[in-house]
């Protein structure tokens, strides 16, 4: 059983407040950084004391779980380009071979992630494509099954991606590579910061507990300081990240309004916004 499942159990079926938790195990930053790696990756198991109140603690983390995710995409896409990127295949060799290490890239994403936050951005694409509002659209974005919406809200993430992450490597280009993955999930707080959740005992909304306005903008210094560094590791024209932080400002509002809309927020739309904003990060900088 996973970490996710695991605590979402146990959060759905108690109503008695959380036992208080020892120190050592929800307020160390070794435990709340394995807290958030087990949930968001299936790189390291659950601890066995883990419980609903550990996401809440561990969501500081998310951004450099981010970067975990982000090294370890690059290397095996690294390792890809170097196995098939041959002098005397010429460019258009070179560019075939970006594009193998960039679809190697999102490979160990969806991998090391267990497509997590695609099935986020599915099922939100199939509730907001449908034009449902209330319990119908709640209805159908915890549906399972994958509609029209959905597929062409995946098709259009995952092209994308492909095609910006070819970008970079035909480019020689890695550190946005790595650094993307941690953008989105610090996206993904300042949209739980300052939202309410549809569910107070769902992943939403232990997201949403752990997500402080003084986190979102720790978040925002982060997010400069990954933007700052892509720019002086890179070809990235200075004029690009005034429109980085615009296009970045436009997604989580408009993610917030739909939150509004709809009566709160749920996992489905952080990973949702995990992936669109890692999306726009890396077609911003390429």
């Amino acid at each position: 059983m996973t970490f996710s499942t695991t605590c979402t159990h146990w959060h759905s079926t108690t109503r008695k407040p959380a036992k208080p938790v020892s120190f050592a195990t929800i307020t160390t930053w070794p435990g709340r950084f394995h807290d958030a790696l087990a949930f968001l990756t299936r790189l390291v198991p659950p601890r066995a004391n883990c419980t609903a109140a550990s996401l809440t603690a561990a969501m500081p983390f998310f951004a450099p779980v981010g970067l975990v995710v982000g090294a370890l995409c690059t290397a095996a896409a690294v390792a890809a380009l170097w196995i098939f990127d041959k002098p005397e295949y010429g460019f258009a060799g070179h560019c075939l071979a970006a594009a193998i290490a960039g679809w190697v890239w999102i490979l160990c994403e969806i991998w090391s992630t267990r497509g997590l936050h695609w099935d986020g951005l599915s099922d939100l694409g199939d509730a907001t494509g449908s034009g449902a509002l209330g319990e119908q659209f709640w209805a159908i974005l915890r549906d399972s099954r994958l509609g029209a919406f959905g597929a062409l809200h995946l098709l259009a993430a995952f092209s994308g991606l492909w095609i910006s992450l070819t970008g970079h490597l035909a480019q020689g280009q890695w550190v946005a590579l790595v650094l993307a993955p941690a953008w989105g999930r610090a996206a993904c707080i300042w949209l739980a910061a300052y939202s309410t959740p549809y569910e107070q005992r769902s992943l939403g909304g232990l997201a949403c507990a752990g997500s402080t306005p003084q986190l979102a903008r720790w978040q925002i210094l982060l997010a400069a300081g990954m933007a700052l560094l892509v720019l002086i590791t890179s070809s990235c024209p200075f004029w690009r990240l005034p429109l980085l932080a615009l296009g970045q400002f436009v997604l989580v509002h408009s993610m917030i309004d739909k939150t509004r809309l709809h009566g709160g927020v749920s996992g489905d739309f952080l990973g949702a916004c995990i992936q669109w904003s890692q999306l726009w990060f890396l077609l911003i900088t390429v």
